[in-house]
């Protein structure tokens, strides 16, 4: 039998929601983190932002940098406190560390310096939590607002912008275009229309960058919704609040 775990992650149970409530509230009231997301997302950074469909999403790297952030909060502490919290996370990761390593800050980052199992735990969980906020097309459109202001304000990337300095337009892989088709559940964001029996027809499915292209908005998998042709046509280069309806797992009487 051919080896699906690429198709699946593994959760761990370790936190989730609570990482994934503490960006949900950075990230809608970015005001007040400012300057935590310029050092995530400012600067050379945003060339991240700007790379076209990296299966590392933009959402990814933000929930990494957010994430290194939490687990390590303790480390500043180790000389007065045990660290509970981050034990916890090395060891439901399986994250090898000896008592030395987290007897001081010195040796805390000394520590990860060489281990690379800590940084894939930094992965694992972020992607744990990616795909918690995946499904909330509202907070990604909020998320890809706040991508949209550093993509405007950079002085990077002159390969990856146009001349009035909104990214170019390229092709949506294959990869992309089935995540967000099983996310939208085969369905027009809007509308609601099935679009599940017309795929690969005259009138197919149309993939729409939530924030336009026109507005600095990224070329990436989070900045994407399913519409049909009519709804993806009257949208256009609009910024419009993407539909807050989302499919019932129960329908009531």
């Amino acid at each position: 039998m051919a080896d699906k775990r690429k198709f699946y992650y593994e959760a761990r149970g370790f936190s989730v929601y609570y990482f994934a409530n503490a960006v949900f509230n950075i990230v809608n009231e970015s005001g007040s983190y400012l300057r935590g997301i310029e050092d995530v997302l400012g600067d050379a950074q945003t060339m991240m932002l700007m790379r076209p469909f990296h299966r590392f999403t933009n959402l990814h790297h933000f929930l990494e940098a957010i994430i290194r952030q939490i687990v390590e909060e303790e480390v500043e502490r180790l000389d007065e406190d045990k660290p509970r919290f981050l034990r916890k996370f090395l060891s439901t990761y399986r994250v090898p560390f000896s008592p030395n390593d987290l007897e001081d800050e010195d040796s805390f980052y000394d520590f990860t310096a060489e281990s690379d199992r800590y940084h894939n735990a930094l992965e694992e969980l972020a992607d744990e939590v990616f795909h918690v906020l995946f499904n909330d097309v509202g907070f990604l459109q909020t998320f890809n607002r706040l991508c949209s202001g550093h993509i405007e304000t950079s002085g990077f990337g002159a390969e990856l912008t146009t001349r009035t300095g909104q990214l170019k337009r390229v092709a949506i892989p294959m990869w992309a275009r089935r995540a967000i088709f099983h996310r939208d559940k085969g369905e027009c964001r809007e509308c609601k229309r099935s679009l599940a029996a017309t795929v690969n027809q005259m009138e197919t499915e149309r993939y729409d960058h939530i924030v336009p292209l026109a507005r600095f908005g990224a070329n990436d998998v989070t900045n994407l919704q399913l519409l049909c042709e009519a709804c993806n046509s009257k949208k256009a280069a609009a910024m419009q609040s993407v539909s807050p309806l989302y499919p019932r797992a129960i329908i009531p009487r």
